[in-house]
């Protein structure tokens, strides 16, 4: 469904990506790997089109690597960023249906219902201001306003950033649901167990570069992990 050909990123004079290339195919839930500063970020970023890119980006073999962000959206992504960024002063449900800005009005309502039956607990938020919600109930709302543009692809960056320990289990359950239901998923995450007993597929990056690729129980059974998050493999670069 998704592939990068040999990408980079810079931030100015600052390069963070060297030549990244991967695939996730249709239906797989993958994790993005790597210790702090590895370029996690910065991939998914350069997935849904929020930085610019060297190389090539293509989805469902449509080369969209000058494609803007939101006509990525358009096309079925959809993008979670990190600390939920919702607007905190609007009710739950208003920032649902901003998620669903792209759809007929009449859609939009019926993707609403749809939404609060895929994320268990919504419904009991939707007339609450968002910034009033705690950390958990934000990422719940989060994630059903990513959902409510019937994304293909969904792209999920820290999901449990900051949680409490209840409330990532309720974001883990939500993900793998959707996982098992068909949709596509790359996420990253620090916590490299979780995320391989999430996933179907790992990248595994340092310094910017991809280190490894592959299927998540072959990459947790081997030492390479180890090496990267324990600094005995050297990769050379850095990245944000």
């Amino acid at each position: 469904m998704l592939r990068l050909e040999n990408v980079s990123v810079f931030y100015g004079a600052f390069q963070v990506l060297w030549d990244v290339s991967l695939d996730v195919p249709e239906g797989t839930t993958a994790c993005v790997l790597g210790p702090n500063g590895a370029g996690k970020s910065t991939v998914l970023k350069a997935m849904a089109g929020l930085v610019p890119v060297r190389g090539r980006v293509l989805y469902r073999g449509q080369d969209i690597s000058r494609l803007p962000a939101a006509r990525r959206v358009g096309l079925g992504m959809s993008l979670i960023l990190e600390r939920r960024r919702l607007f905190t002063g609007m009710t739950a449900r208003e920032n649902l249906l901003l998620g669903g800005y792209l759809l007929p009005r009449v859609r939009r309502d019926e993707r609403l219902r749809e939404v609060v039956s895929l994320v268990p607990g919504v419904d009991a938020l939707l007339g609450k201001r968002a910034g009033d919600l705690s950390g958990g109930q934000q990422q719940l709302i989060a994630i059903a306003r990513g959902l409510m543009a019937e994304p293909s692809l969904l792209l999920l960056d820290e999901p449990f950033l900051g949680l409490s320990p209840k409330a990532v289990n309720e974001v883990e359950a939500i993900i793998m649901s959707l996982g098992r239901a068909g949709m596509t998923i790359v996420f990253n995450e620090q916590n490299v167990r979780k995320s391989l007993a999430m996933s179907d597929r790992a990248v595994l990056l340092e310094g910017g570069r991809l280190i490894a690729a592959g299927p998540s129980a072959e990459i947790g059974a081997g030492d390479i992990v180890q090496r990267v998050y324990f600094g005995t493999h050297v990769a050379q670069g850095g990245a944000a």
